[in-house]
């Protein structure tokens, strides 16, 4: 009961609002208490999903579950099994691991390049369609070697085989650790058995660096052999290439050896989100505005963008217009980077 009370609590973060949190806040002992006989008495099981359709950056169906009863058994899962997990991954897997991340994956990758003689190429892959090409037989077949608990095993294998569709959905809250658990054997082989120092994965993305180009065409190989056995492919967007003529675009940045840079994606997705503030900031929410303007800056000081940062930030008199406009409505300070604009820490 304890472990649901706090998986409650970590699970309606930034959902109070929602009607069935309200509803759970009532009386959260009468239906803790529920859910806790349900997934004793195993008669749990998993809700139909609610589907949506994204389009940023690309087009993707997103599933999602009710927040009662489902999504607390998934933070109760988690508290108990991420320890556990976390210590199975491979040091330079970064996709939704506590203290990792793109920011952290990215100063890794380029700490690796550091090392200039051992990194004169990379192989940057990207799994095709992977979420929906995960084979949950064989995903479950990995939960099995690193849990042996049956009322678990009974409960994850539940939730592995819900979605009616093809994979794992996007959206739920173990599926990126599920892709996680899907692709360890396969980091693990990169690393101990293929001998790739310098590898980095970000859930379906990867780079591998290497002084042999030749070496790294074998790897190539070996690598979409292996992953058919998983019923994955390799995008046609794999390739290798040398390091000091195109730099490596990888998790949002494109790193060089001496400097990096924001990616030309996503600078234009800024630069377009501070002309559509600047026409709107009188008609957009607060949030909205001091939002995505700290989203950016965030972006913004991990790289070396002083001169885009200076043109579209901190010299943008319209823009300090709507930053202080929507401090002001939403009764806060501006932001601090926004305060001290005259020495940005780029």
């Amino acid at each position: 009961m304890d472990n649901l009370r706090l998986a409650h609590q970590n699970a309606r973060k930034g959902k109070t609002h929602y009607r069935a949190v309200k509803m759970v806040d009532k009386d959260p002992e009468k239906y803790l208490l529920e859910l806790q006989n349900s997934l004793i008495n195993k008669t749990f099981k998993t809700a139909p999903y609610r589907t949506k359709t994204i389009y940023e950056p690309k087009k993707r169906i997103i599933y999602k579950l009710p927040y009662y009863p489902d999504r607390i058994v998934h933070h109760a899962i988690m508290q108990v099994m991420q320890p556990i997990w976390d210590k199975m991954f491979i040091y330079d897997l970064y996709s939704a691991i506590p203290g990792k991340g793109l920011h952290a994956g990215s100063y890794r990758l380029r700490k690796f390049m550091s090392d200039t003689s051992n990194t004169l190429y990379c192989l940057k892959f990207d799994i095709t369609k992977f979420y929906p090409s995960i084979v949950p037989e064989k995903l479950y077949e990995i939960v099995q070697l690193t849990v042996k608990d049956p009322d678990l095993l009974w409960i994850l294998k539940d939730i592995i085989f819900s979605n009616a569709d093809d994979g794992i959905p996007i959206g739920n809250y173990l599926s990126q650790y599920f892709s996680n658990l899907y692709l360890s054997p396969f980091d693990h082989w990169i690393k101990e058995e293929l001998r790739m120092r310098y590898y980095i994965r970000y859930c379906d993305d990867g780079v591998i660096l290497h002084g042999d180009i030749n070496k790294l065409k074998y790897v190539q190989k070996e690598i979409s052999s292996y992953l058919e056995k998983l019923g994955l492919t390799l995008n046609r967007k794999t390739c290798i290439f040398p390091v000091d003529r195109c730099g490596i675009d990888f998790l949002g940045y494109r790193c060089f050896r001496n400097h990096t840079i924001l990616r030309k994606s996503s600078s234009r997705r800024f630069k377009k989100k501070v002309h559509e503030i600047e026409k709107n900031y009188r008609t957009m929410t607060p949030d909205a505005v001091l939002g995505s303007l700290g989203a950016y800056y965030g972006w913004l000081k991990h790289c070396n963008a002083y001169n885009l940062a200076r043109v579209y930030l901190y010299n943008n008199l319209l823009l300090r217009t709507a930053i202080e406009h929507a401090s002001e409505i939403k009764g806060v300070s501006c932001p601090n980077w926004y305060i001290h604009y005259k020495t940005p820490s780029l």
